[in-house]
């Protein structure tokens, strides 16, 4: 097992990731925090991308990010979304969960390991099993903006065809056994896609957190909208912290971070308030069983 004490936050994306990565390597000290140190995420900053692209060589090493990479081998939500469409057993997902990440921790700096990552969003059940100390955190964000979100930042079932030669593929409900709307997905309209998404990559990793007592999920907008952030905030630290070897006395405060903002997307899609009546009976339909068990008014 995985002997460094670990922090995991994760989600299905839009919901701050990267916000924590670097709030955790400011308040806890002696950490090393890292966003999807897996992942290239190329910016629309044409200038940025040669500096990203490096900085994660040097996190992660020209071996894994270019070789291991090119070849599939290092990158964890395939391994979550082979999870998520049954083909990768738990035994497989243990072991290779465990070689993607034993010796890249093990020679990182710090006493503590800090990791924000979507592609933990399949193996939250897993992970008890690889980190013998470890605190995951699941982000779930409401549907209506969920949705409106990736369609405004436009990745998810929108890359172009160039990108999806290179990009995570997301799973889609032609991939999954008996899905109910898998004869409907070619002409499901990236909404609904979306709409689909939501429900089903959610609904997997709640169901994968109730089997490891060591998760908890927290709402985004109990953090991000409502009048109690930061009580919240100091809670998911409170919880987060509570692992061997952390000095909980010795952590920086959370003033101020609520107050920074990361990764936003446009805002050409509208509100839910103003979508069209064939939109809501939509979202309804596919998403409203999970929003009523996550406790949103809708």
């Amino acid at each position: 097992m995985i002997e460094k004490p670990t922090i995991l936050v994760t989600s299905i994306g839009r919901t701050g990731t990267e916000f924590f990565s670097k709030f955790f390597a400011d308040v806890v000290p002696n950490c090393t925090s890292l966003h999807e140190p897996d992942t290239i995420v190329i910016t629309s900053h044409i200038e940025n991308r040669l500096e990203q692209y490096l900085q994660q060589i040097r996190r992660a090493g020209i071996w894994r990010m270019v070789v291991l990479k090119a070849l599939g081998k290092w990158n964890l939500v395939k391994l979550s979304d082979s999870r998520f469409l049954g083909d990768l057993s738990f035994p497989q997902a243990v072991r290779n969960l465990y070689a993607h990440r034993a010796r890249f921790i093990s020679k990182l700096p710090g006493s503590i390991y800090v990791e924000a990552n979507l592609g933990y969003y399949g193996l939250l059940d897993v992970t008890p099993d690889v980190f013998k100390h470890h605190r995951a955190i699941y982000f779930v964000r409401d549907g209506r903006s969920w949705v409106r979100s990736m369609l405004n930042w436009g990745e998810v079932y929108g890359k172009e065809e160039i990108r999806n030669l290179f990009s995570h593929k997301w799973p889609t409900a032609q991939d999954v056994k008996n899905d109910e709307y898998a004869d409907q997905w070619n002409v499901f309209s990236r909404f609904e896609q979306l709409c689909w998404a939501w429900s089903r990559l959610n609904g997997y990793a709640l169901n994968a957190i109730s089997k490891n007592p060591h998760a908890r999920v927290f709402k985004f907008e109990s953090i991000f909208m409502d009048k109690g952030g930061y009580q919240t905030l100091d809670d998911l630290v409170s919880f987060a912290v509570s692992l061997p070897g952390v000095d909980s006395g010795s952590l920086k405060q959370t003033d101020g971070w609520l107050e920074q903002k990361v990764h936003q997307s446009s805002s050409k899609f509208p509100g839910w308030e103003e979508w069209t009546k064939d939109q809501s009976r939509q979202f309804e339909r596919i998403c409203g069983p999970l929003m009523e068990k996550l406790g949103y008014e809708f």
